[in-house]
């Protein structure tokens, strides 16, 4: 199958269908004067596109889109912050008549809403990430990460950096989303239960950009209690962290374990120790068989849960890591 991908301002709009040729294109899978798809259009809105987090969805989609015989409309907001702008993005699917939608809420609230108007219309949906706290059932299925062992890997790898001992810093607590919350809880459970010798001394809620995070941490450094490690439970924390710790040379001395895969490369170099990354590569894959099964009537599961993976030095060159971060979602 012919598949292409076409631009359209000011949104990151981003469309992959068949070829189709008459007058002009037929876009995004849609039904046009003339022109016309025969496979259903499955529109995926992530909560951004062009980073390793949200890249690897769409290989995930695409693939799988392409054993079922359906076609993926791709499309995002530009900033991993604009809830309204995926709202108008879910609207404007929905108006065009898609067959069902794989998403990725930036917030959970704002976006029950408008998933629940897209089930009462009949669109099956797929909810990649978080809980939105509507049940599992006919036209609603989950795909989330395993936010608890994730808190679990970040706290057990705190408990050996610490040798069991000392203090930690959480940054990038958010009420937003159901799931960095369960990260949170795992995290501080698990080092009260295993750890009960390392305090949590400084919490932080999340902020949506790294700059505004990067204070966050700054101001821990320089007016905070003394920490030997800590943990950023965001893609934005995580980077942040990184930065105030390089501006204070304190990337070797200060440990920083990280969640969510947007900044690898300083594992190999020990400037950040650590990351939690999710695998939305197999996330969206798992979306999309159950989106299929939706589409055909069969049974399926209400909730499928992935494991994350625990980015070290000793595993960044791993075949499970390549496979997690591969992004050539453009190839067959």
């Amino acid at each position: 199958m012919n598949r292409r991908i076409l631009y359209m301002a000011p949104v990151n709009w981003r469309r992959t269908t068949s070829a189709c040729f008459s007058v002009g294109l037929c876009l995004a899978g849609f039904v046009m004067t003339g022109c016309k798809t025969t496979s259903p259009t499955i529109a995926v809105i992530p909560r951004t596109s062009g980073t390793w987090l949200w890249e690897a969805e769409h290989t995930g989609v695409e693939r799988a889109a392409g054993n079922y015989g359906l076609n993926v409309y791709w499309n995002a907001p530009m900033r991993e912050d604009d809830v309204q702008g995926q709202i108008e993005i879910l609207a404007q699917v929905l108006k065009r008549g898609v067959s069902g939608v794989i998403i990725s809420p930036v917030e959970a609230l704002p976006l029950r809403t408008s998933v629940h108007n897209a089930l009462q219309g009949g669109t099956p949906v797929v909810v990649v990430g978080t809980d939105l706290g509507l049940a599992p059932g006919k036209n609603l299925a989950y795909v989330v990460n395993d936010e608890q062992r994730g808190g679990q890997l970040a706290a057990r790898r705190i408990g050996m950096l610490l040798k069991g001992h000392g203090s930690v810093a959480i940054l990038g607590i958010s009420k937003q989303l159901t799931s960095t919350a369960e990260r949170a809880r795992s995290l501080e459970t698990t080092l009260a239960d295993e750890y009960p010798g390392i305090q949590v001394v400084f919490r932080s809620l999340a902020l949506p950009t790294v700059s505004q995070e990067q204070q966050v941490a700054e101001k821990l450094l320089v007016e905070g209690p003394p920490v030997g490690a800590i943990v950023a439970l965001t893609e934005a924390s995580t980077r942040g962290a990184f930065y105030a710790l390089t501006e204070f040379n304190r990337t070797l001395t200060t440990r920083l374990v990280g969640f969510d895969q947007n900044i690898l490369a300083p594992i190999r170099t020990g400037q950040i120790d650590s990351v939690v990354v999710q695998n939305t590569n197999q996330m969206g894959r798992a979306a999309m068989e159950l989106m299929d099964s939706e589409l055909n009537g069969a049974a399926r599961q209400g909730y499928v849960v992935v494991e994350p993976l625990l980015v070290t030095r000793e595993n960044i060159d791993s075949d499970a890591l390549k496979e997690i971060l591969d992004l050539a979602w453009f190839k067959s």
